[in-house]
């Protein structure tokens, strides 16, 4: 909790103020005189928080009073620390001890946190001046429209203040697992019902894939067809095809018969030998084992082997001469024959014919599976998709049952409340979140201002209790407009928080006896005409005694 500030700047009566536990009041004069610096702590309060409002929000403390520092202590679990903030260098904030010693300078954003951490809030989806923003009305901050109590600011949308809400009573996950599903799919959660959901031609991919295996089928075909069916498959009359067909028996019956031929004449060739025996030495030779041989008989058998070759070769080429002629003619006949049929064209025509239809099938296939891979990919998306806009669906139920828990636990405790304040003889605030996360707050049947302020009241002090709210700060313009009767039970109500309350507060002596008496058993700062915050009123004409 915070415990006390200081300044060197406020009068010499104020420049110590101590805080308690509960109920805070910063009192005025009973003639409810203003530009006394009621407003003023308020802000000074909310700068030793961690806001940054204070020095900033109007030019007159900066003109009047210059930079000055703001040193103040908290204390948690029966340890102070120790802090001050100079106006000249307000994103900055020191820890110091007890006697003003330097201990280490921290950013405003480490400064909260440790407020965070010590405040116990463990709600890390949010900040703390997120939580502070909300619950610090003072005058000049535009959450302190009566109507309008969740809004930061009236131009802000219900959505956002909703959804604070849920991170308040921590429910982040649900918004964060929402927030995943709108930008995974593109819209958000709220267009989610009207969007035009386009369908995949399913009937379209299982036609493409009959399709595309008859064309195979086909193509199958086109590759391994005889000739005979390729040539009706093209339209070739049965003469012509007969014709075709006998000159190709024809030559296929003539390229036999020169084969034949060639064959024959290659071995007559390769029995042809030149070369004639040495018989003489061989003869020699054989003495050698057998000297008795008689070699004149020898000579006289390889003289008749020779004649008989002599004659052999002389038929072997008359063979030659004979066909090779044959064979000469045979290839003229095959060239004659090969002409004639290229002549005609069909081969290449087919081969042509063939190849088109080939190609022209196979572009059909790729066309066709590029078509069916295209619509399943589709499919896929569109399946994929209405999974994840069920899975939205499912949260954004989740998200309305979170949000009836939190409107019931809310309207619950301010019928609570406003049962004590108003002794039951009001009808209690009702909050209603739409699941468009619309905000209704009213009172029903009471629509006067006083009711407005003080339903404001009830519902922050609701939220304090339910919720880790480090503390809630009220300025005059709220509490002066609820009726005497009902802020004696709300001062009864803030005296019993558990919780730092600071409020400001003037005419004390014009509300019950009761509501007087607190008023000035928690003033923690008394003000007045003559007696301001600074030691000094600039907003008024100075006179000469």
């Amino acid at each position: 909790m915070l415990i006390e500030i200081q300044c060197d700047k406020f009068a010499p009566e104020h420049q110590i103020i101590r805080f308690n536990s509960g109920l805070n009041t910063v009192l005025g004069s009973a003639g409810g005189s203003n530009a006394i610096g009621k407003s003023t702590f308020l802000w000074i309060i909310d700068y030793v928080f961690g806001g940054e409002s204070y020095y900033s929000l109007t030019d007159d403390i900066k003109k009047e009073i210059g930079p000055h520092t703001i040193y103040f202590t908290f204390e948690f679990e029966g340890q102070p620390y120790y802090f001050y903030r100079s106006t000249d260098d307000p994103k900055s904030v020191y820890r110091i001890d007890k006697e003003r010693h330097f201990i280490t300078k921290l950013t405003l954003d480490e400064f909260r946190r440790f407020l965070f951490q010590e405040y116990k809030i463990g709600l890390p989806a949010l900040t703390f001046s997120e939580i502070t923003e909300r619950f610090f009305r003072i005058y000049g901050r535009e959450n302190t429209l009566e109507k309008y109590p969740l809004l930061v600011k009236p131009r802000e949308q219900d959505e956002k203040a909703v959804d604070f809400l849920l991170k308040l009573f921590g429910h982040y996950k649900i918004l964060a697992s929402i927030k995943f599903m709108e930008e995974e799919l593109g819209i958000k959660a709220s267009q989610l019902k009207s969007r035009q959901r386009q369908k995949v031609d399913i009937d379209k991919i299982e036609s493409n894939q009959k399709t595309i295996e008859s064309l195979r089928k086909r193509l199958q075909k086109l590759m391994k067809n005889s000739e005979e069916a390729q040539l009706a498959m093209f339209g070739f009359d049965t003469q012509t095809f007969e014709r075709i067909t006998a000159v190709q028996k024809e030559l296929n019956s003539i390229i036999r018969k020169r084969n034949r031929l060639q064959s024959q004449l290659n071995a007559i060739k390769s029995n042809i030998t030149d070369s004639k025996a040495e018989t003489a030495s061989e003869f020699e030779s054989l003495l050698r084992f057998f000297p008795n041989a008689n070699l004149k008989a020898f000579e006289e058998i390889e003289h008749f082997h020779i004649k008989i070759r002599e004659i052999l070769g002389e038929e072997m080429d008359q063979e030659i001469y004979r066909l090779q002629p044959l064979i000469e003619e045979y290839d003229k006949e095959i060239r004659r024959l090969n002409r004639k049929i290229e002549e005609s064209g069909i081969a290449k025509e087919m081969s042509e014919r063939v190849l088109s239809q080939c190609v022209n099938v196979s572009k059909s296939i790729d066309r066709l599976e590029e078509e069916t891979a295209e619509l399943i990919h589709q499919k896929e998306l569109q399946d994929a998709r209405a999974e994840a806009e069920q899975k939205l669906e499912k949260l954004l139920l989740q998200q309305t049952e979170k949000l009836g828990e939190i409107q019931d636990d809310i309207n619950l405790r301010m019928e609570t409340i406003n049962g004590v304040v108003t002794e039951k003889q009001e009808t209690a605030p009702l909050l209603y979140i739409t699941p468009q996360k619309d905000i209704i707050f009213e009172t029903p049947g009471n629509t006067s201002e006083g009711t407005a302020f003080k339903s404001l009241v009830v519902y922050d002090l609701s939220v304090l209790e339910l919720r880790p709210i480090p503390a809630i700060i009220h300025d005059s313009n709220i509490l002066k407009r609820i009726e005497d009767v009902h802020l004696e039970h709300i001062l009864e109500r803030y005296q019993s928080t558990k919780r730092q309350v600071f409020i400001a507060f003037d005419k004390a002596d014009s509300t019950t006896e009761k509501a007087h008496r607190i008023l000035e058993e928690t003033a923690i700062l008394r003000l007045s005409d003559g007696n301001e915050l600074f030691g000094r009123s600039w907003s008024k004409y100075e006179t000469n005694d």
